[in-house]
């Protein structure tokens, strides 16, 4: 796990817990098994009961929370791939694979646009590129040039 994963999970328990649930964290190991394991759940209660309290503030305003920050599945997927099984890391590998080629498509739309721009001629009916469909001008940018083009 990166350096960054644990200032994350930090900074997380950090922030839902106060002092008063810190010191019965350390008094817990002072206690017998027994009683340790009790208090284990009363502090997690505690702990699930200060969140609580900290989001009621929040939960009519979250568009305001959403647009804070900018929502990038490829470096979440990263970031949760320590935590993961083998099977899940392949499942995020999957979906950054997808979403680094819905971005490469993107990419190519706007270079097609582009090029729409500057050679309308090329991409009009009459023009030399006539009859071509997307498919065929993002195979052109592979370097695959179709043989049956009217010129």
């Amino acid at each position: 796990m990166g350096e960054n994963g644990q200032d994350k999970i930090l900074s997380f328990d950090t922030l839902y817990t106060n002092n008063h649930i810190q010191m019965l964290k350390i008094l817990s190991s002072y206690l017998s098994p027994g009683t340790r394991k009790q208090i284990a759940v009363y502090i997690k209660f505690l702990e699930f009961q200060y969140a609580l309290s900290l989001t009621r503030p929040f939960a009519s305003s979250s568009e305001q929370f959403s647009s804070e920050k900018t929502f990038n599945i490829a470096g979440l997927c990263e970031e949760l791939l320590p935590f993961c099984g083998i099977k899940e890391q392949e499942i995020l590998q999957n979906i950054q694979n997808f979403y680094k080629n819905f971005e490469n498509m993107q990419e190519m739309m706007q270079m097609v646009e582009m090029m729409q721009e500057f050679m309308p001629e090329g991409f009009s009916p009459g023009g030399d590129m006539a009859g071509m469909d997307l498919s065929q001008i993002f195979g052109m940018m592979n370097g695959d040039f179709p043989t049956d083009i009217n010129i």
